[in-house]
């Protein structure tokens, strides 16, 4: 409490409700996605070569290598990861995690087709060898080229509350 002529401080954690998030906090949610994300693959590429070997042992000769297949279903487990996430809820598991949520100006978590471009946009952050996520440090508000193509936010959510109410700073600016 301060002095006791005004209202209670809030916890620190509510101070930054619907603020944008930082760089820190945006790589760890992140580095937490990549953990998952090479979990399921490895799970996958262990089940693949399970059945590559069953397929071979039973004498059937596969069209495709399944090294090719194995790629392209990981290509779809990434971004199908990432885009229903974001357009479902507008947090991966490793944004709910740390409090943040990727939201449209008006609050609501992107659409699919939002999402995609939010996709596309982390493709070309990674092929500009990450300058598109460091651009994050620079930004008076803290939005990546992702961020940027798809016209998304990233904020500090860790309560649900009235859509709208804790946005109304970002469609001023």
């Amino acid at each position: 409490m301060t002095d006791g002529s005004s209202a209670p401080e809030r916890p620190v954690l509510q101070q930054l409700q619907g603020t944008t998030a930082g760089f820190v906090t945006r790589l760890l949610a992140y580095l937490l996605d990549v953990v998952i994300l090479t979990a399921i693959i490895a799970f996958g590429g262990w089940v693949a070569l399970l059945l590559d070997d069953l397929f071979k042992d039973a004498g059937f000769d596969l069209p495709t290598s399944s090294a090719a297949v194995f790629a392209a279903l990981t290509v779809w487990v990434i971004g199908g990861y990432y885009v229903i996430s974001w357009s479902l809820t507008g947090r991966t598991v490793g944004k709910a995690v740390l409090g943040v949520k990727v939201v449209m100006p008006n609050g609501r978590p992107p659409s699919i087709g939002r999402s995609f471009l939010r996709l596309f946009g982390y493709a070309v952050s990674t092929l500009a060898l990450f300058a598109g996520y460091f651009w994050i440090l620079v930004d008076e508000n803290r939005k990546g080229w992702h961020d940027h193509i798809a016209g998304t936010w990233v904020v500090y959510d860790w309560n649900r509350r009235k859509k709208g109410e804790i946005y109304e700073t970002m469609v001023d600016s």
